[in-house]
């Protein structure tokens, strides 16, 4: 039991040092090798990050790990989301730029598993000021960089200030719930990325907040639940109700984010999950191509869709007019965000990238409620 108990630490502390050997090898090949070596080492990262959910650390050597299988599911969808952004990326010719999706990767997952949730939120500073350091290295970009870890930083300190004051208290849930949704680049609350190379570092970097934001709970308690639910549901109808076709679009690629945030709300912790991985995988700048635009409205069978069901069983039990709020906002959303000659077509892509993230959303959305009924949630 020991030996069983000592590998599966082993694996666990593997699949977190992995991305950054991947970053130290992409930057030590040349060039012309660097991408293949990079969707290479990516992969066996997904590899890793599944076989640690299938064989979690256990028993008194794991002490300190997090165990949650939620968590375990959430850092196998990061580590799927830094395979999908090496796969849909060329050859970079910046030592720095390419390494710097492993490096966000690897510093979320870490995030994600600190003994403490403020750890986690110092290393996701650390993450925040490396991928500033990297994005405005180029002259001309200081004022750039001032403004994106400005934004970050003010919501790591209101979710810090939260967790100094005392436990379930009005103020304390509510600058915690501020302080996330900020960190999660939730429209309109707080708008990160400029340029497409911002998502190397905000893919991973928000995908992490969700999953911190599962753990804030029992300090924010219930007004720190009603407020992520109130700002995310908030955020679905500002989709919805967007005038011009661009705005609605800029909105929507954070639809999966304001969906999961409402789902943590109402402790629907596996739905969150699902809106997690349609984050990672369709979320960001892929949010105009066609098949992340189906994934991101929720459609049939791919994993978002599975969370909806999940998040509408359990919110009516929560509150039936928010439940009937949401619906209303989702179904909305879709309708306005969505042209009608993109809902039949664009369901398999012909790029690699693509086919990955439609094939894993699809094998989530499937194997989820499979893994629910067998109890592994």
């Amino acid at each position: 039991m020991t030996g069983t108990a000592g590998a599966g630490m082993f694996l666990a502390a593997l699949a977190f040092v992995w991305p950054f050997l991947g970053a130290a090898a992409v930057c030590a090949v040349p060039v012309a090798r660097s991408r293949e070596l990079a969707i290479w080492m990516s992969a066996i990262g997904c590899v890793l990050a599944l076989a640690v959910f299938v064989f979690p650390a256990s028993g008194a050597v794991a002490a300190g790990w997090d165990d949650d299988p939620v968590q375990r599911a959430g850092r196998v969808m990061l580590a799927f989301g830094l395979l999908l952004m090496v796969l849909e990326n060329g050859i970079l010719h910046d030592r720095l730029v390419r390494s710097l999706p492993h490096v966000s990767t690897a510093l979320a997952g870490l995030a994600c598993v600190a003994p403490d949730p403020a750890v986690g939120l110092g290393i996701l500073e650390a993450a925040l000021a490396w991928g500033v350091f990297v994005f405005t290295r180029p002259a001309g970009q200081a004022r750039m960089g001032w403004g994106l870890i400005r934004n970050g930083s003010v919501g790591t300190f209101l979710v810090l200030s939260g967790l100094l004051l005392p436990a379930n208290t009005v103020v304390s849930g509510l600058m915690m719930a501020c302080g996330l949704v900020v960190l999660t680049g939730l429209s309109p609350f707080g708008q990160f990325w400029q340029d497409e190379n911002d998502t190397f570092l905000f893919l991973p970097f928000a995908g992490a907040a969700l999953l911190l934001a599962m753990r804030l709970r029992t300090h924010g308690g219930e007004v720190f639940e009603t407020a992520l639910v109130l700002c995310g549901l908030l955020s679905v109808w500002l989709t919805a109700c967007a005038g011009r076709f661009p705005d609605r679009q800029r909105l929507f690629r954070t639809f999966p984010s304001a969906l999961a945030l409402i789902a943590v709300g109402i402790q629907a912790d596996v739905a969150a999950l699902l809106f997690l991985c349609g984050w990672c995988l369709a979320g960001g700048g892929r949010a105009g191509r066609g098949w992340a635009v189906n994934t991101l409205a929720c459609f049939p069978p791919s994993a978002p869709f599975v969370g909806c069901l999940l998040l509408l069983s359990m919110m009516s039990d929560w509150s039936w007019p928010l439940a009937l709020l949401t619906v209303a906002g989702i179904l909305a959303a879709v309708t306005r965000a969505v042209p009608a000659r993109d809902i039949t077509h664009h369901f398999w892509p012909q790029d690699a990238a693509g086919r990955v993230a439609c094939s894993v959303l699809t094998a989530t959305g499937l194997l989820v409620p499979l893994a629910m009924m067998l109890g592994a949630f």
